[in-house]
């Protein structure tokens, strides 16, 4: 439990120093929402299924960044490799994703706010919600991000690993998981199977990524 929560400091550790933190992260989302709001929203409302389709394209990119940042920052201190010599693969994948996670889940909070400030159709009755289902995005995109990384470390072509597949295999989640958030709103009462959903995809993404990272130390 020790090393493992050894693992999680020096991925904080990293994910600071190649981003500046939360802050980073939290200036570019509002960065891109502005972009968004001075194009569109001043012009036409947006309707509220569009501000989610915007909360998902912002979460992706969000994470495209943070988990390209944090990997190439492992890749150049070496420190994958060296501390997989003594630590399974598998706690590192999950030591890095959480990490990443962890930090992801406190910009949409501040994400899903400045939504509710700029567009008129995000109100603030619905922010657990919104900010449920932009964890649960975050999540499996990380997952998936993290495990396309290791995927990387293996490979020539380092840099374009992750944009190449990341895209592609992130569709299935854009798809079903932005019409089961719009379900879970247009539904009376607590729509748990689009809840269910998100959960599978987590878990999905999650064991998927193991797979990849206990097959290639095996190899």
């Amino acid at each position: 439990m020790s090393l493992f929560l050894n693992l999680l400091k020096k991925d904080f550790y990293l994910i600071g120093r190649s981003l500046g933190g939360v802050v980073s992260l939290f200036t570019l989302s509002v960065s891109v929402v502005f972009i968004f709001y001075t194009s569109i929203e001043v012009n036409e409302m947006l309707s509220a299924r569009s501000i989610r389709g915007l909360k998902w394209a912002i979460i992706f990119i969000l994470n495209f960044v943070i988990v390209s940042q944090s990997l190439w920052e492992e890749r150049e201190s070496m420190g994958w490799e060296a501390s997989s010599s003594y630590v399974s693969p598998t706690y590192l994948y999950l030591s890095k994703s959480i990490t990443i996670w962890f930090c992801t889940i406190l910009v949409n909070a501040l994400l899903i706010l400045v939504l509710s400030i700029f567009f008129q159709n995000m109100v603030l009755e619905r922010y657990l919600g919104e900010w449920l289902f932009a964890n649960l995005g975050s999540g499996c995109l990380v997952f998936l991000g993290v495990s396309l990384g290791v995927v990387a470390f293996e490979s020539r072509l380092k840099e374009i690993i992750i944009p190449l597949l990341q895209l592609p295999f992130s569709i299935p989640l854009f798809l079903f998981g932005l019409e089961a958030e719009n379900r879970y709103w247009n539904e009376p009462g607590l729509y748990l199977p689009s809840i269910g959903l998100l959960l599978f995809f987590l878990l999905f993404y999650g064991t998927l990524g193991s797979i990849m990272v206990e097959t290639l130390q095996n190899e």
